[in-house]
């Protein structure tokens, strides 16, 4: 009997040492915190893993075992304002490469996120900058670039806004020919991101969590918590948004309650004042895409629909927010009334002004330096009944990343880039919350949660970027309108539509000819 007892409990811990062993090799995929804002159980896919258990990470075996033996890894990113470093009001943090660990916690995340790649991949990660606005120098890098053997980039990251170029003459390679290497639909890659840059069977820009201008340029709306607690008619906004009753005619209503004059005039007419919003022209893409709203967007088989006009209620919509905020007494357009401004002055960091229209990277520029109390919600839903909130990516602040055509060995490229995405998404992009919710001065959780939502919620809009040349977007265009008071958008549409129309369709076209 004692020969077979012993002979039963070895084959039982035989069994038990090979579950285990399976248990750890086959980790579950880490899932992010549900979006309060809806009510199934899909969570969002772009929020960062809650569980920081390492065994949880989804394993990277497909990637090569086999070092690089110390290859460069140069990545060109964009600065800005003709100045040869990141800018300070623009973008308030590195992403592709910090030198040394400084004490900064989101920086010394991105150090050691590269220092890992470059242990386990035999690389050494580098970065310069190329200048966009006032000396357009990144463009002459990229053509450049194409035109030299000495192969000096492996990662560009650029602004959406210019990439429609640089993709048509053809600076960048097509990700999915690297379908090997860069597994896209993992959490790591922005979803709405790798739809909304899909062109036909091809992916030639595209966004990560190694990416956090992208992250910062996310369409917000702060609030004066200390305001708000004066006002015991105005409702809970926290618990509006987290019960997706967060609308805009909730924010109207409260801008209505709070603004008024503040001087012996009795008129809306100074930084005196107090202001139901304070933002510039962007807001009214901020608000139309949070509507539900999209000027393009990318059909099934890689090609451009172009929605605005054609989908019912755009132009209607579209007017509503002109008229009820842009044009609101309420409203401090700072593009319209920066005159009366002294330089710099955010008459919502002053304390007049219940919301701030802006984007998440407010909260580390600018507000950090907010005397009152402010909590971060997204951008209100049109109607009630609408199914999501929806966050914009602004073009124009954002971060897009591509392999150039051009560089040697594009393989070690898409490598090297997956593993930076990888971690990022497991190290970087968590402390990244920690970092916007810090630089707050009411750090609460029902803040943490609106941030959730934003994120979960990111929007790209690929009829903003491929309807680019028409002026519809600035100039004469829906841009600039705000400063007119004229909100006769059926008419502007009517003089840019063929332009707009016919700029699509020579991009499906060029698209067809890819095929």
């Amino acid at each position: 009997m004692k020969k077979y007892l012993s002979l039963f409990l070895a084959v039982l811990m035989m069994l038990t040492a090979l579950f285990t062993i399976v248990a750890c090799q086959t980790p579950e995929q880490p899932s992010g915190p549900k979006d309060p804002a809806t009510d199934g159980d899909t969570p969002p896919t772009d929020t960062p893993p809650t569980d920081k258990d390492e065994n949880k990470r989804i394993p990277l075996n497909y990637l090569p075992t086999d070092t690089y033996n110390n290859a460069k890894y140069h990545i060109l990113e964009w600065s800005c304002n003709g100045i040869e470093d990141v800018g300070v009001t623009w973008i308030p943090w590195e992403e592709g490469d910090v030198e040394a660990e400084d004490g900064d916690m989101l920086a010394s995340a991105v150090f050691d996120r590269n220092a890992w790649v470059e242990e386990t991949y035999g690389v050494v990660i580098t970065k310069e900058y190329g200048q966009i606005e006032i000396a357009p120098t990144y463009m002459t890098k990229v053509r450049n670039d194409a035109t030299t053997s000495d192969n000096t980039y492996q990662l560009f990251t650029m602004r959406t806004v210019e990439i429609v170029s640089l993709i048509e003459e053809g600076y960048f390679a097509d990700m999915n020919t690297y379908e090997k290497y860069l597994h896209t639909d993992q959490p790591w890659w922005v979803q709405d991101a790798i739809t909304s840059f899909t062109l036909g069977s091809h992916l030639y820009v595209a966004a990560s969590e190694m990416l956090l201008r992208d992250k910062g340029a996310t369409a917000a709306l702060f609030f004066n918590q200390t305001m708000a607690d004066d006002y015991t008619d105005l409702p809970n906004f926290f618990e509006l948004a987290a019960d997706g009753n967060w609308t805009l005619e909730e924010m109207i209503s409260a801008c209505e309650v709070v603004a008024h004059s503040n001087d012996s005039d009795e008129l809306m007419n100074s930084t005196q004042d107090i202001w139901g919003c304070f933002g510039g022209d962007d807001p009214v893409y901020y608000l139309f895409n949070a509507s539900g709203y999209k000027f393009a967007h990318i059909d099934e088989d890689g090609y451009i629909i172009h929605d605005f006009g054609s989908e019912e209620d755009s132009i209607t919509t579209m007017k509503s927010i002109f008229d009820s905020v842009m044009y609101a007494e309420w409203y401090w357009n700072s593009e319209v009334k920066k005159n009366y401004m002294e330089k710099d002055q955010d008459l919502f960091v002053d304390g007049v002004s219940l919301f701030k229209s802006g984007m998440v990277k407010d909260t580390t520029n600018n507000l950090k330096n907010m005397t009152d109390l402010y909590g971060i919600l997204p951008h209100p839903k049109y109607t009630i009944d609408q199914e999501n909130y929806s966050s914009l990516v602004w073009e124009h602040h954002d971060s897009i990343l591509g392999i150039p055509q051009h560089a040697a060995d594009k393989e070690m490229c898409a490598v090297i880039l997956e593993a930076l995405s990888w971690e990022s998404y497991y190290s970087v992009y968590p402390l990244f919350y920690e970092t916007i919710l810090l630089n707050r001065a009411a750090k609460d959780q029902e803040s943490k949660a609106m941030l959730e939502i934003i994120f979960a919620t990111r929007s790209y809009d690929p009829g903003l970027y491929w309807e680019g040349g028409t002026g519809f977007h600035g100039g004469d265009g829906l841009l600039r309108l705000s400063g007119r008071g004229n909100s006769d958008i059926a008419s502007l549409w009517e003089t840019f539509k063929g332009r707009v129309e016919e700029n699509i369709q020579q991009v499906n076209n060029w698209i067809a000819d890819k095929e």
